[in-house]
């Protein structure tokens, strides 16, 4: 409804993003017909911050995603992802950027976005 009445226009027009969650192949069909300003793939991994009705999806999802995907679309990985070593598999995998809570939620949290940009950062 909102794009059939040029809402996704207005969205764009204010500067505002508009990202949207896919846990399937149909998600993603619905997703890249909107043409959102990101589309998140979530869970990559099990996690514990939330209850989530869907299976982790994991890396290779993350590289099928990619594939199907507009190059000017970015992909964002949300789900597991607790720590700078799996951040950097997910980037590798082919995320764009990744969505984190478990990765920050340290005694050293400075430290922790260190370990994660860093991370990051590797190709």
């Amino acid at each position: 409804k909102l794009a059939a009445k040029g809402g996704l226009e207005q969205i764009k027009k204010q500067n505002l993003a508009l990202g949207i969650s896919t846990h399937s192949y149909a998600e993603l069909s619905a997703a890249l017909g909107i043409k959102p300003s990101y589309i998140s793939l979530g869970p990559v991994f099990g996690t514990q911050s939330k209850d989530v009705a869907f299976d982790p999806q994991g890396l290779a999802t993350i590289q099928k995603w990619k594939e199907l995907i507009d190059p000017e679309i970015p992909l964002v990985a949300i789900g597991g992802i607790n720590d700078a070593e799996r951040s950097a598999q997910v980037k590798k995998a082919g995320a764009d950027c990744v969505a984190v809570i478990g990765a920050v939620k340290k005694d050293d949290t400075h430290r922790a976005v260190e370990e994660l940009l860093v991370a990051l950062e590797r190709k």
